[in-house]
């Protein structure tokens, strides 16, 4: 008879240790949405359109590139997402508004709206009327945030409620026991 027992149980496998997520590079990643974001709100918004779409869109493109980065989505991660959304739409807004005047500076000069865009006068100019041109937009800020609210809910939803960090599964608390000996009982 050998010395040796064969244990009586299969050999427990250490639990699953979740990677912690790496937010900075989530976050640097999902940065790209911003471009990506503004450049269709103003393609929208030049065909008259305020879209709840661009906003899920935009909420969508930030928790892929977010996870793609990151590994994987945390409460952390989903503020960051949230934020990056939320600048996003607003800095979409007022491209929109850009757009509005670039066209308007295009039709009076005769040249294009990306001529007016493109001219070192039209920045500043356009800073120094952003105060006075906004309180005009106030319905179409209202329009838009609600859209932008209605259109990012899901995805910011389902970001929130991704699960915790994994906990480790408690350790065993004692060894396990070998089998008794044939002939023992």
């Amino acid at each position: 008879m050998s010395s040796e027992f064969p244990p009586s149980a299969p050999p427990v496998a250490p639990p699953p240790v979740a990677q912690p997520a790496n937010v900075g590079r989530g976050a640097l990643l999902a940065l790209a949405t911003i471009p990506v974001g503004i450049a269709a709100w103003v393609l929208l918004w030049g065909m008259g359109f305020i879209a709840s779409i661009v906003a899920a869109l935009v909420a969508f493109l930030a928790v892929r590139l977010y996870v793609l980065g990151a590994g994987r989505l945390t409460r952390t991660g989903a503020l960051v997402v949230l934020a990056i959304t939320v600048v996003t739409l607003v800095l979409a807004f007022v491209g929109g508004i850009a757009w509005d005047a670039a066209t308007a500076v295009g039709e009076e000069t005769g040249t294009s709206a990306w001529g007016a865009l493109t001219d070192p006068t039209f920045w500043s100019w356009f800073s120094s009327i952003l105060p006075e041109v906004l309180p005009e937009y106030g319905t179409d800020i209202a329009w838009a945030a609600g859209f932008g609210a209605l259109g990012s809910f899901t995805t910011l939803r389902g970001a929130f409620t991704q699960p915790e960090e994994l906990a480790p599964a408690p350790a065993p608390v004692g060894e396990p026991t070998a089998p008794d000996a044939p002939g023992s009982h």
